[in-house]
C-alpha cells in the first residue's frame, strides 16, 4: 500500500488504497496545513508579526498592494525585518483595512502566533455587532486640527478651506462655529455637523486606512446655501495647511469633484407623491 499525497490549497490529503481479493477499500485522511504550520510560533519583530497575520488571514501581496496604492514589492519589504520599510502609519492602515490590531505591534508580550490569532479574533468579535464603536488608536490619530479643502457651492469662488478641530471626546467644531460629532466605523468613519445658520445636517465620510498618513479624501453631502439645493462635494483633509496652487492640483477640475442635484428630481418625487395621494 503506497499512500498518495495531494495538496489542495491549504489542505494536505493522504489517500491509501487497500486491495484484497474480495474488495478494495480507500482510506482518505485530510489535515489543515495552516493549523500545523501555525501551531505556536514565536514572533519577535513587527515585520514577522505582520507577515504571520497576513498569512493567517490568507491575504496576498497583490491584494494588499491594490488597496494601499503601492507595489506588491513594497508589501514584501514590509514583511522583511532587514528592509526597515514598515512604518507606524502602515500598521494603522492594516488595522483599518484588515482588522489586524495595532496593539499586537506595540505590545511586546504579544509575541507568539497564538496570541496574535487571539487578538485578531477578539477584534473581529468586538466590531462584528456594532456599526460605530470605540477605537482609541484611530481617535488619537484624528484628534487635533485639520484643514478641509473643497470647491464651494458658488461657482464664482475658487477653493474653499476651513479649519476643523476634532476633540478627544469625539466632538467636532469648525472655524464657522458649526458643531458636530465623529463616528468611527470598521472601514470608514464619518463626521455629522449641523449648520449653525440653517440647522441642516452636513455629513462627511472618509476611509480609515488613509488617516495615518495625515491626509485623506472625503465625501461631503450638504445643502447649498440660500437655495437649499442638495449637493455632493469630494474634498480632502490635511494636517498641514497647504498652498492653494497645490490644493488645486490635488482637487483637479471642479466638475469632476462636485455634483449638484437637479431640481427636476425633487419635482418628480413631489409630483409622484401628489399623484399617489
Amino acid at each position: 500500500m503506497i499512500p498518495k499525497i495531494d495538496i489542495d490549497k491549504n489542505k494536505l490529503i493522504i489517500t491509501v488504497k487497500h486491495v484484497s481479493p474480495k474488495e478494495t477499500i480507500v482510506y482518505t485522511f485530510t489535515s489543515e496545513i495552516r493549523e500545523s504550520k501555525m501551531d505556536n510560533i514565536r514572533l519577535t519583530t513587527n515585520e514577522d508579526k505582520l507577515a504571520f497575520a497576513i498569512e493567517y488571514l490568507s491575504l496576498s501581496n497583490n491584494e494588499i498592494a491594490s488597496k494601499f496604492g503601492v507595489t506588491s514589492g513594497t508589501i514584501s519589504k514590509m514583511k522583511n525585518p532587514y528592509e526597515s520599510t514598515l512604518k507606524p502609519a502602515y500598521l494603522y492602515a492594516f488595522e483599518s483595512a484588515y482588522g489586524i490590531p495595532y496593539k499586537i505591534f506595540e505590545d511586546k508580550k504579544v509575541n507568539t502566533s497564538e496570541k496574535i490569532i487571539h487578538a485578531i479574533k477578539e477584534k473581529k468579535k468586538k466590531t462584528q455587532t456594532e456599526v460605530f464603536y470605540q477605537n482609541d488608536e484611530l481617535l488619537n490619530l484624528l484628534v487635533g486640527d485639520w484643514y478641509a479643502y473643497l470647491y464651494p457651492s458658488n461657482p464664482i469662488y475658487d477653493i474653499y478651506t476651513i479649519k476643523t478641530t476634532i476633540k478627544s471626546d469625539g466632538t467636532v467644531i469648525d472655524d464657522n462655529n458649526n458643531g458636530g460629532k465623529l463616528y468611527l466605523g470598521k472601514r470608514q468613519s464619518m463626521i455629522i455637523k449641523e449648520s449653525r445658520n440653517s440647522q441642516d445636517l452636513v455629513s462627511i465620510t472618509f476611509d480609515n486606512m488613509q488617516i495615518p498618513f495625515g491626509m485623506f479624501s472625503f465625501t461631503l453631502v450638504s445643502k447649498r446655501n440660500l437655495v437649499h439645493r442638495k449637493m455632493c462635494n469630494f474634498g480632502f483633509f490635511s494636517k498641514r495647511k497647504l498652498p492653494l496652487d497645490k490644493v488645486a492640483e490635488i482637487l483637479g477640475d471642479r466638475e469632476d469633484v462636485q455634483f449638484k442635484l437637479d431640481y427636476g428630481f425633487e419635482e418628480r418625487i413631489n409630483e409622484f407623491v401628489g399623484f399617489e395621494g
